[in-house]
């Protein structure tokens, strides 16, 4: 799990990168035009020569006129040449991946769009290869897998409640900003939390926002081994530090983790700062029973997360019928 900087940096790179191969793709066409086209070097001389007399001219006040129609007649000169031999008048140019900021990675002083881009996908990278799943959409979950059979509890057949739930949690996702509502996605195992957290995760990178994904058994166990073993590089620190910051943190599978005093210490200091700094955070687990979530993380943490709205998944374990089908 890298940091938003850490991303940043590795885009710059990516970015770097593609520029670089855009040049050297360019200097190969035009070492390869220039042996087979005769008198394209010449062509392309004229054309630098006839440039460079023209900003001069322009650099000494001097009337322009006369430089700026030689240089015309060099470069029409040179794409009537290049289109004899049946190449683009661009031919000799690097083709760049992004034609706004022509593959630096700035554009008027600022990071170029590009570069979001790039980070974006990055970590979406970065999450699909955390979770089970690839990040998906709302219309990947098929409602079929959902009963029709009517439910008392809810008064109404499971499949409509589960269609609006999802209807929701689409809209929730649509509508996202650092400002939205902390969720609590719970209910029995194989119901689609997970699916659907990860597809409110694809939504929200595409409106830009960072999003960072964690199995809350793994997450835990590898602090807990950083922080009573050998951290040299303080990345417990970092870990907590980037859960912490995220636009929207995504805490998968709460309550199948080791349960310990650190747990405990840690999972209350990460809600508490992130309800401090009124960032939003999405929690699925298989508890149900608010007692029994109270008596495995204590009334501190149980507050917390009461603050959170619950969204209770309903049918019947989905996995199972996928599995039955195969």
């Amino acid at each position: 799990m890298r940091t938003k900087n850490e991303l940043y940096q590795e885009a710059l790179r990516t970015v770097a990168r593609r520029r670089q191969t855009a040049r050297a793709k360019a200097e190969d066409a035009r070492a390869e035009a220039e042996a087979a086209v005769p008198g394209l070097r010449h062509a392309e001389e004229e054309v630098r020569v006839r440039g460079i007399r023209c900003a001069l001219a322009g650099a000494a006040g001097r009337d322009r006129t006369d430089a700026a129609a030689a240089l015309t007649d060099a470069r029409k000169k040179l794409a009537d040449l290049l289109a004899s031999s049946g190449r683009p008048a661009d031919a000799l140019e690097p083709h760049f991946t992004c034609r706004l900021c022509e593959d630096t990675g700035i554009v008027d002083g600022r990071t170029c769009s590009c570069v979001h881009k790039v980070m974006q996908q990055l970590r979406r990278s970065e999450i699909e290869a955390l979770s089970s799943l690839s990040i998906s959409s709302f219309d990947t979950m098929e409602l079929r897998y959902y009963p029709a059979r009517m439910d008392a509890s809810l008064g109404e057949p499971v499949r409509s409640y589960m269609s609006t739930l999802l209807d929701d949690l689409r809209g929730y996702a649509d509508e996202f900003d650092t400002t939205s509502e902390s969720l609590m996605l719970l209910g029995n195992a194989g119901l689609g939390k997970t699916h659907a957290a990860l597809a409110i995760a694809g939504e929200v990178l595409e409106k830009g926002f960072d999003v960072i994904y964690v199995s809350s058994p793994d997450f835990f166990s590898k602090l807990e081994a950083l922080h009573f073993g050998s951290d040299p590089a303080g990345e417990e620190e970092m870990l907590l530090r980037t859960a912490a910051g995220a636009d929207l943190l995504i805490l998968d599978d709460l309550g199948s983790e080791f349960n310990s005093s650190f747990l405990i210490s840690t999972l209350y200091s990460l809600l508490n700062n992130r309800l401090g700094a009124k960032l939003p955070t999405i929690v699925t687990t298989n508890i149900t029973d608010g007692a029994l979530l109270e008596k495995l993380y204590t009334e501190k943490i149980s507050s917390r997360l009461s603050s959170f709205v619950p969204f209770l998944f309903m049918g019947d374990d989905i996995r199972a019928q996928k599995a039955e089908e195969a």
